[in-house]
């Protein structure tokens, strides 16, 4: 039987516009969505991205969660975004 989402393993050019970094910066964000998803918190990613206020209490909330990955994954993430704001500041 063939799937629709089995192209997507089979097509190595499914993601080829975008750079190692920004794969990894996707991946990270959609461990971070599914980890608040395990407890309790559904997050909107493009307000994540977008609103500052909405980001900063989703990490409070991560970074003080009982779960370790979680935690992990909120500290990355934020440092990421941290350094987007910084570039995005500096550049404005």
């Amino acid at each position: 039987m063939y799937l629709q989402t089995e192209s997507i393993y089979h097509d190595r050019t499914a993601y080829g516009h975008l750079s190692s970094h920004q794969r990894s910066d996707m991946l990270l964000e959609v461990d971070f969505k599914w980890l608040m998803a395990g407890q309790g918190c559904n997050v909107d990613p493009i307000r994540l991205r977008n609103d500052a206020v909405y980001a900063k209490v989703c990490f409070q909330f991560a970074l003080y969660s009982g779960c370790d990955p979680l935690r992990i994954c909120a500290a990355d993430l934020q440092a990421e975004f941290d350094g987007e704001m910084s570039v995005k500041t500096y550049s404005a």
